[in-house]
């Protein structure tokens, strides 16, 4: 199967193909990671601190615990 090598040229209403655009949504221009380390520090201490609440909510949803070593 033979497939034409030729084509037509693009009239001048017709849209450029993508590799004339502007890079507007070049990887190269996004941000990476190293820019967002104040949002990745704030998601992991967020998790840190959910992660104990829950222990605290779960223990107390569970019956809590008798055992109180400074009150006895």
């Amino acid at each position: 199967m033979t497939v034409p090598v030729d084509h037509p040229t693009p009239a001048p209403e017709d849209p450029k193909p993508a590799a004339d655009h502007e890079a507007e949504d070049d990887y190269s221009t996004r941000p990476g990671i190293e820019d967002r380390t104040l949002l990745l520090a704030g998601v992991v201490i967020a998790f840190i601190v959910l992660a104990f609440v829950g222990m605290f909510v779960l223990t107390a949803l569970g019956g809590g615990t008798d055992y109180v070593p400074w009150g006895e």
